[in-house]
């Protein structure tokens, strides 16, 4: 957040203290007299922008608590502000997100200027964990085209254009509107995550490449040498490392040698001390919460990181018990259209979401086979509970406008094989990156039809990054 915050405020101050014009008509930045019909004319030699106040805007009827006195500004006077306009930095703000507002005397207006949609939802801390902010998910994949899914549906949500996409339109392995991109762990956004990239050495080689090493890695950010690409960047060769993805042999599970294990943050759990007032008073010490890293080799947007293992489980069954051993939460499993599960309220009976299957746009108890267009859909368990039984029972698509409103869809994006770069079970398996390690391996978020369970696997593999935001 800026420090002009009430820009606003100082122009009028400013213009106060002006007194020499009988018309209370005002020139900042310049010498000339204010020009005919105007009361503000900002006029300078060196050209430039008005620059916004930048706020996060918490509710549209609210005036920020880290507005001046506002936490206390009574009725007149927020009807006295009509007219103050701020660029929201928000992008969680329901319905618009980020962009233009208006403050019309009771509420914000989105004019405009942001995507013009939220582009996160978020998932409260559970009541156990007071020092534990809450976590807000990206809607989409990273390298989802969230431009072309709102073009075409400008009247759904980004969690039923998703299911729509799906379902009404052709998808291959290769297509990344929904399924977004398939990054190896620990790597930067270079090239070798799209799904058309082909692999170093070529894609079904039956020879792995093996991990890169020596000369071959930066030595400042761990990633593949720009040094090895020697000329133009082309996504189609086989011969280029850089940019591309690399195939480590079955005793190399990992794209690099040696292993580094802080690429994608602090390589640890978060942690918590329940009795602490803010939390991460000693980072790394156990009992303590420990704060998510965000470290250059990022792939996420700016403000936004590689979810945790345990920021992961913030959508299933965190009761401030982390399973990050393999722990299968059951959700919705294969005779089961849905299920809402207690965790987020520490072992509350009424669960506050519920996953439901989806299966080519309809939540089914079939089994999941690779082109398919699956994958699952995060409900308020109170929105779920009131749907029509058509959704419930499989019979209608939950990307009907009339549809209850999901908050997140995960669609199960596939991975690409590490032996050979085949992208493959595009439709079965969501398999999705967090920033957690273990010894040599990394912790996933993993989806099947038989349920989501956290597990871990091997950093040489392609797998979908789903970014949660930075506090």
């Amino acid at each position: 957040m800026k420090t002009n915050l009430f820009l606003f405020a100082a122009l009028a101050a400013a213009f106060l203290s002006v007194s020499s014009f009988s018309a209370a008509q005002v020139t900042i930045g310049g010498g000339d007299q204010p020009k005919a019909g105007t009361i503000l004319d900002l006029n300078s030699t060196t050209k430039g922008g008005l620059l916004l106040s930048n706020v996060e805007l918490t509710a549209l009827d609210a005036i920020p608590a880290s507005f001046p006195n506002g936490s206390a500004i009574t009725e007149p006077e927020k009807q006295a502000l009509a007219g103050m306009v701020v660029w929201n930095a928000n992008d969680c703000l329901v319905p618009n997100g980020d962009g233009l507002y208006i403050w019309d005397g009771s509420k914000w207006n989105y004019t405009g200027g942001g995507d013009g949609y939220t582009s996160c939802v978020t998932v409260p801390a559970p009541t156990c964990m007071p020092a534990v902010p809450a976590v807000s998910f990206l809607y989409y994949n990273l390298g989802a085209d969230a431009a072309k899914l709102m073009s075409l549906y400008p009247d759904l949500s980004p969690a039923k254009q998703q299911m729509a996409y799906l379902t009404e339109v052709s998808s291959s392995a290769t297509d990344s509107t929904v399924y977004g991109d398939l990054y190896q762990w620990g790597r930067f956004r270079d090239g070798h995550e799209k799904r058309d990239a082909v692999p170093y050495g070529g894609e079904n080689s039956t020879s792995s490449i093996g991990a890169l090493s020596g000369d071959n890695l930066d030595a400042t950010t761990g990633q593949v040498s720009i040094s090895t690409l020697g000329e133009a960047y082309d996504k189609t060769s086989t011969t280029q490392k850089y940019g591309h993805f690399i195939k480590p042999d079955v005793f190399s599970p990992d794209w690099r040698t040696p292993k580094m294990d802080d690429l994608w943050g602090n390589g640890k759990s978060i942690s918590y001390n329940f009795g602490s007032a803010d939390g991460g008073a000693v980072p790394g010490s156990s009992g303590y919460y420990q704060k998510p890293v965000r470290t250059v080799n990022d792939p996420c947007p700016s403000g936004w990181h590689v979810p945790t293992q345990d920021e992961w489980e913030r959508l299933a069954n965190y009761d401030c018990n982390p399973q990050t051993d393999g722990g299968n939460f059951s959700i919705a499993t294969s005779s089961e259209y849905y299920k809402s599960l207690s965790g987020l309220t520490n072992g509350a009976t009424n669960a506050p979401l519920t996953w439901v299957r989806v299966e080519n746009g309809l939540a089914s108890i079939g089994t999941w086979e690779e082109g398919d267009r699956n994958g699952y859909a995060i409900y308020e368990t109170d929105v779920w509970n009131d749907a029509a039984t058509a959704y419930h029972s499989g019979a209608n698509p939950l990307y009907e406008e009339a549809a209850p409103e999901p908050l997140l869809f995960l669609p199960t994006a596939g991975w690409r094989s590490m032996s050979d770069g085949v992208k493959d079970y595009t439709g079965k398996y969501g398999d999705y990156w967090s920033s957690t390690i273990t010894s040599s391996d990394t912790y996933i978020w993993k989806l099947r039809d038989g349920g989501v369970s956290t597990d871990y696997d091997s950093r040489g593999i392609g797998m979908s990054v789903r970014c949660v935001k930075s506090n």
